[in-house]
């Protein structure tokens, strides 16, 4: 079963996450976690003022010692460089797609999940939500929830329905 979680994950965000310093680790970090994605880029505004809620959520909801919660970042930076610079500067302690890789298209085409101005280039044919959003993921690698934004002032309370609900 633990395998099967790790498979899972992996095909979706790939066998590489950044960490904020910029080193590589195994997605099987991910193993034994609520995941959401997260996707964003500083040059939105709305991105900008989402950023410190949704760092203080991910802070309270892993601050008893034990890591329950991760985000990867799926970036709609214009280069390499700008999404390392958000990744560090404005973000919490989570993970991120590497920006080269293909799997950060690909998970904007699979849900749908862009920029407007990136639209085209990223070949997503029907937009269901811009950035930033932050679609948590059920334990299967399935959408639990395209609005995970919407719940993060309710803090530890809504982690925990995300928590139950992403059973599979």
């Amino acid at each position: 079963r633990e395998f099967a979680l790790q498979d899972s994950m992996a095909s979706i965000v790939g066998e590489i996450l950044k960490k904020q310093d910029g080193s590589e680790v195994s997605s099987s970090v991910l193993q034994g976690k609520l995941t959401a994605l997260y996707f964003s880029a500083h040059w939105c505004p709305q991105c900008r003022s989402f950023d410190p809620e949704l760092k203080k959520f991910y802070e309270t909801v892993n601050g008893g010692g034990e890591k329950r919660f991760e985000i990867v970042f799926v970036s709609s930076e214009e280069s390499e460089e700008a999404t390392a610079v958000t990744h560090k500067s404005y973000h919490g302690d989570w993970l991120a797609v590497p920006f080269s890789s293909p799997i950060r298209n690909e998970l904007k085409r699979k849900f749908g999940v862009c920029a407007g101005r990136e639209q085209g280039a990223v070949g997503v044919s029907t937009r269901r939500n811009g950035i930033p959003t932050l679609l948590v993921l059920k334990e299967d690698g399935s959408e639990l929830t395209i609005d995970g934004a919407s719940g993060i002032s309710s803090g530890v309370k809504t982690f925990e329905e995300w928590l139950k609900a992403s059973k599979v």
